[in-house]
Formats: structure tokens, C-alpha cells, sequence
């Protein structure tokens, strides 16, 4: 073939393969080498989700009042839910199509778990300041005791004292918690204020009001009911009217059952119309609900009954399932106004072996009874005698037996 002929042969196949006019040459697709492969944002927002899960169950761990069951539960969900948007995140990678990567889920999880996380840790550092016992060092022995599986008295003080809680006062307030956790029952003992009593280590053979036990300190008062009653009492929690004002408040108020109709005076911090029955108190009507004794016909006696009326809404109220919700607010209101020889690891596990329970508490209230006609002299006070409650012998020794029983079931 002709070199001719060879150029003629060669242009003719180029035309064949070159494309019509107009019509753009097919380029090979190659496939997409990112496909597949997860965003740096989901990976990021994923690992900011793991952080978030272990701080929540550190702080958690530390809090220490979740049930075992509780934390288990807590884990398995928060690892399915890493799973989740892992699985999301490359199901998302993988498609053509625009699919969720559970970027929002992510952040909503993460959010709440550090909110919650630091709730755990400001509820740990309040019970941390109300625990007193655990920096005295004095209470070796009532820390060793099983709060959850032993029945055990608790000295419940109330001083007259607004703000600082470490003031040394009266005690006006003077009941014991006898509380069985393996019944579920719980015995509120009254005892009147001006009870004639001797104070053991103080007055000797001699004898003064009750609440002026509280002038030489809680441990005092608790020893001077310990030997009215013939029982221990290991444990004690101080409150003063600052606490009681704001634990009603936080908990939106508190519906309590009163025997009388009745109003309150101003010496009682506010005038109340207090009806017969169920009555919905703020914290300042539920205080002066339980300071006001002039304006009733059994004085103290009456008073002591409406300290108990309180206590067990409080308590009832308190283990309802509330307790998870408002914790932090209950306590963080008690911090500073309140302290007690429990120790941090005792509230704990009676708040956990609650949470894990979640029943209510039988709870019976008995009152102390006395003759308050006449005056007496006092140990601690020498400017002459004074009105007092000279003790019913049978009233005590009745009181003595139901404590007892309650120990022992």
C-alpha cells in the first residue's frame, strides 16, 4: 500500500471513533474514593458522647445512691446509644442517598449526661457538708452501724435559731425517728420541751428543762432522751428554722393534717389560719404551723403533735419518687442549715436502699406526757422557778415499750 493510500486509511478509522458534533465524550466514572468513610464532625461528636457517657457514670459512682441494678441499666443503655449513632454514622457514609448520621442525637445525649453528671457531683459535695460526723472523727462506732439492714433511733433536734447551725441554742424541737428498714416502719416520739429532766453530765441528781439540755450541745440532749427512755441513740440530725423554711419550699409546699383549727400569732413568724384537716403550707406558714403554742389550749403538748404532723408529711413526701427529681434542691437547701453524725456512706445507703425500693413508710406518732401546772427550780437557771412539764411516769414507761417494740420487729 501507497504511503498515499496508508494516510487515506488511517483518517478514515479516526473519524469513525471521533464523536459526532454536539456529543460530548463519556468520561469513565471512577468511583468515589470517600464513600464509605465517616465525617470528621460525626467523629467528633461521637467521641464528645463518650466522654460525656464516662463522666455521668463516674459522677454517678461517686454519688453512690443508684442501686446496682440502677447502674448496670445505666450502662448497657448508654453503650447501646454509642452503638446507635455509630451505626448511624456509617449507614449514613455509605448511602447515595442523604440519610441522618444521628448528629442530634449525639448532641442532645451528650448535653444531658454532663448536666446530669454535674447535678451528681453538687449533690455529693451538699450531703458532703451536712455530714459533719465524717470530720469530727468522734463517731467511729456509729459509723460502723448497718443503717439499711438494723433498726436505729435518730435524735431529731430543732434549734430556735435562724441562719449558722453550729449557734449552741435551746432545743425546741425534740423528737425521736425510731425507723426499722426491715419493716418499713417508722415510730415518732414527742417530747415536750419543758419536760423536768435530769441532764446527765450537767445537772447531776438535779433536774432542768429539756431544751436547755440543748445550751451544752446536741450530744447532750441526745444522752438526757437516752436515759428518759432507757434506749440508744447513735445517731442525731440538728435543723434550724432556715432549713425547715426552705426544704417545704423546695418541695412546692407540703399538705399536712392538723387535729385543731387554729390561728397563728406574729411571734410565730407568720399569721397562719390553720383549718382542722388537711391544710397546703409554704415554708414559712409550715414553721410557724410548728412554733405556735400560745395560741392552743395543750401549749407544748399540742405544739409537739404538730412537729410530728410535719415530720410525716415530710418524710412521706421525701420518698416518693420526688426524691430523684429534687435531691439535689432538697439538700443543697439543707447544706449549712443542718448537720448530722451520720455518716456520708449511712444517707447514702438509706437513699439508695429507698430509690431501690420505692415504698412508703408506715409511720405512728406518739407524744410524751406531762403535768405542766406548776413551776420548779431549774439547774440552769437561778432567778427562781420556772413553768416545767413534770414527766408522767406512765406515759414514759408506754413510750419506752413502743420504742422497744419497733427495735426488735
Amino acid at each position: 500500500m501507497e504511503y498515499r493510500d496508508q494516510l487515506k486509511y488511517i483518517k478514515s478509522h479516526q473519524e469513525e471513533r471521533r464523536p459526532e458534533k454536539g456529543q460530548k465524550r463519556r468520561k469513565k466514572k471512577r468511583p468515589n474514593q470517600h464513600r464509605g468513610r465517616i465525617g470528621a464532625l460525626d467523629r467528633i461528636l461521637w467521641f464528645v458522647q463518650a466522654l460525656a457517657t464516662l463522666f455521668f457514670l463516674v459522677s454517678m459512682a461517686l454519688l453512690g445512691i443508684l442501686p446496682v441494678v440502677y447502674m448496670v441499666g445505666a450502662c448497657v443503655l448508654l453503650l447501646l446509644l454509642l452503638l446507635v449513632v455509630r451505626s448511624m454514622q456509617r449507614r449514613a457514609a455509605r448511602s447515595r442517598k442523604k440519610k441522618s448520621s444521628g448528629k442530634g442525637l449525639s448532641f442532645v445525649v451528650s448535653v444531658l449526661l454532663v448536666v446530669a453528671g454535674l447535678y451528681g457531683l453538687k449533690v455529693n459535695a451538699a450531703l458532703d457538708q451536712i455530714a459533719i460526723g465524717d470530720e469530727t472523727g468522734g463517731y467511729d462506732e456509729q459509723h460502723a452501724f448497718p443503717v439499711t439492714s438494723r433498726p436505729f433511733n435518730v435524735y431529731i433536734s430543732g434549734i430556735d435559731v435562724y441562719g449558722d447551725i453550729n449557734k449552741e441554742s435551746r432545743s425546741d424541737v425534740n423528737l425521736i425517728a425510731t425507723i426499722n428498714p426491715n419493716t418499713h416502719k417508722i415510730l415518732l416520739t414527742t417530747t415536750p420541751r419543758d419536760y423536768y429532766v435530769r441532764i446527765p453530765g450537767v445537772s447531776g441528781e438535779e433536774r432542768d428543762k429539756l431544751t436547755h439540755a440543748g445550751n451544752y450541745g446536741v450530744d447532750t440532749s441526745r444522752a438526757t432522751l437516752e436515759e428518759l427512755y432507757d434506749t440508744e441513740i447513735p445517731f442525731y440530725i440538728r435543723v434550724n428554722f432556715t432549713s425547715v423554711e426552705e426544704i417545704v419550699n423546695v418541695m412546692g409546699g407540703i399538705d399536712v393534717e392538723s387535729e385543731l383549727a387554729f390561728t397563728t400569732s406574729k411571734a410565730a413568724g407568720e399569721v397562719v389560719d390553720v383549718k382542722e384537716g388537711m391544710n397546703h403550707f409554704n415554708g414559712k406558714q409550715a414553721l410557724a404551723f410548728v412554733r405556735e403554742r400560745k395560741a392552743l389550749a395543750a401549749g407544748d403538748n399540742q405544739r409537739g403533735k404538730n412537729q410530728q404532723a410535719l415530720l410525716s408529711a415530710l418524710i412521706k413526701k421525701a420518698v416518693s419518687p420526688m426524691i430523684v427529681l429534687h435531691a439535689n434542691e432538697m439538700i443543697g437547701s439543707v447544706a449549712g442549715n443542718a448537720d448530722t453524725n451520720l455518716s456520708e456512706a449511712q444517707i447514702k445507703a438509706l437513699v439508695r436502699m429507698q430509690i431501690g425500693r420505692m415504698e412508703g413508710w408506715e409511720i405512728e406518732s406518739v407524744a410524751a406526757k406531762g403535768d405542766d401546772s406548776g413551776k420548779k427550780y431549774c439547774y440552769s437557771y437561778r432567778g427562781g422557778p420556772l413553768y416545767v412539764s413534770v414527766p408522767d411516769e406512765s406515759s414514759v414507761e408506754e413510750i419506752q415499750q413502743k420504742i422497744k417494740g419497733t427495735l426488735e420487729k
